[in-house]
């Protein structure tokens, strides 16, 4: 399994390609059944099982039929369940506008 927080873009997609392949697997489904409930090509699955690349949507749908929608439910979450999570948002500075500097005048 990739670390997330060290791996590069294509590492984490080929890792949920993998990811999702397994899960398909696991639910004995093939991969033309899963692509047709999908209402994808079966080649587009595959290339998403090997590689992870596809469109959101379709990753979405994906994740839907194989039951694993609620697995992104904390996916760029702002809630701070924990006391620690609630220490790092008050850490966090709201966005503030830059102004710009102001100009001395030539006297």
């Amino acid at each position: 399994m990739a670390d997330f927080a060290i791996a590069i873009p294509a590492e984490v997609c080929a890792e949920l390609g993998d990811r999702a392949r397994t899960r398909r697997l696991m639910l004995n489904l093939s991969a033309d059944e899963l692509a047709a409930r999908v209402g994808i090509s079966t080649k587009t699955l595959s290339n998403f099982e090997r590689t992870g690349r596809c469109t959101l949507e379709t990753f979405v749908r994906v994740l839907e039929t194989l039951s694993a929608l609620t697995d992104l439910q904390n996916v760029l979450s702002n809630d701070a369940g924990s006391i620690e999570g609630m220490r790092q948002k008050s850490a966090v500075r709201s966005r503030q506008r830059a102004y710009p500097k102001t100009r001395k005048t030539a006297q």
